[in-house]
């Protein structure tokens, strides 16, 4: 991983009502961090969709994910279709970021055809309500901008929505999605 960048948070300790500071670094994560990068996946995954992964009926779902995750982690983040963030406080990993990018066909709205798609925006419960979700979001969209990406896209649970409404995402409402369950 290298550091991209370093911020500067606030905490209040648990036991005093002044703020503490709060350091992070985001750094990005190379096919060589594929260990941790399935060890979020899988957590994200489970936290998202209410999935304990200990107990016996989900193994399968478990084992089908993970190495899909990870054949998907091989191919999209050398070739950088995948881009995957930590942050770290103290060295600590505290919550995760990636971005996919792909092309569609131009059009007036997106005249190179450039796409990015947000995903895995993930902060321990114990760290949320602290600015670093914006900071991952900011970080992969910052990376977005450097490479022309001419429209940046997201689908977010309720918790995730007033964040993503208050750095400019705007509701798709022309956007459908045919679900398929394999």
């Amino acid at each position: 991983m290298t550091s991209n960048q370093e911020y500067t948070g606030q905490t209040v300790h648990p036991d005093h009502d002044e703020a503490l500071p709060l350091i992070c670094s985001i750094e990005q994560a190379s096919l060589s961090d594929l260990p941790l990068l399935m060890e979020w996946r899988m957590r994200v995954l489970s936290d998202v969709f209410d999935v304990d992964w200990t107990l016996p009926e989900n193994q399968a779902l478990y084992q089908k994910l993970y190495d899909n995750n990870q054949n998907y982690y091989r191919h999209a983040i050398p070739s950088g279709e995948h881009v995957a963030v930590f942050v770290r406080n103290n060295g600590a990993i505290i919550g995760c970021g990636g971005i996919c990018f792909s092309y569609e066909m131009p059009s007036p709205d997106n005249q190179e055809g450039s796409c990015g798609y947000l995903m895995n925006i993930y902060t321990v419960p114990e760290f949320r309500h602290r600015k670093i979700g914006r900071q991952t979001v900011q970080a992969l969209i910052d990376k977005a901008i450097r490479r022309k990406t001419g429209k940046i896209y997201l689908e977010s649970s309720q918790d995730g929505l007033p964040l993503y409404r208050s750095m400019g995402f705007v509701d798709y409402p022309d956007l459908l999605k045919l679900p398929f369950h394999s």
